[in-house]
């Protein structure tokens, strides 16, 4: 059994990192998560949410719920129109969920690279918060397969090629942002156990 010291030091911690959630709660920061497609943001942020108790909101769902699909309106409107109309629909997003939300960002948030103001605004707007990037490794190579599998299971027309290009090139500008940085393959669950503590640090 454990002694009286060892129960009363557990009980403290537990204590302290509530104490820590709820300063969180009151600030009412919304939290951000970024990175390349298919790092695991919507997976992760919702269970986040869950812990912390905050809402969730997945940003390209609801795109697809409330526009198009993705992959049609870029066939139809072109890439940069469909980053504007991202854009606004965050804007909007926003403005219904002003305080105590998870967000999973797009996957080109920080990194439209025919749209630099976008990046400039975009900035802005995780500013306002707490961002958490997430990447599969601090190696760009490592975890890239997984990364580009998951990208082809999820839609049906891309190509394996262009997505693994496009994840190393997005990677190197990913890995700049964040006030969290998670690098990690392991299960989403441990994932939030990590970050549920690095919060208490932000």
């Amino acid at each position: 059994m454990e002694d009286e010291v060892t129960l009363n030091m557990r009980s403290s911690k537990t204590f302290l990192r509530r104490v820590r959630i709820d300063i969180l709660f009151v600030c009412k920061k919304n939290i951000f998560f970024i990175g390349p497609a298919s790092v695991g943001k919507t997976t992760v942020g919702n269970l986040l949410a869950q812990k912390i108790k905050y809402d969730f909101v997945d940003i390209d769902k609801e795109f697809c719920e409330r526009i198009k699909l993705i992959p049609e309106y870029i066939k139809s409107k072109g890439y940069a129109g469909y980053c504007e109309a991202n854009s606004v629909l965050t804007d909007e997003l926003i403005l219904e969920h002003p305080t105590h939300t998870v967000f999973a960002t797009s996957s080109g948030f920080l990194v439209h690279e025919d749209s630099p103001h976008l990046v400039t605004k975009h900035l802005a707007v995780i500013k306002t918060g707490i961002s958490i990037l997430l990447l599969p490794s601090r190696n760009s190579l490592e975890g890239v397969d997984l990364i580009v599998q998951r990208q082809l299971d999820r839609w049906n027309d891309m190509v394996a090629e262009k997505q693994r290009n496009r994840f190393l090139e997005r990677f190197e500008k990913y890995k700049n942002y964040g006030d969290i940085k998670i690098f990690s393959l392991e299960n989403p669950a441990t994932i939030v156990d990590v970050i549920f503590d690095k919060l208490m640090n932000v």
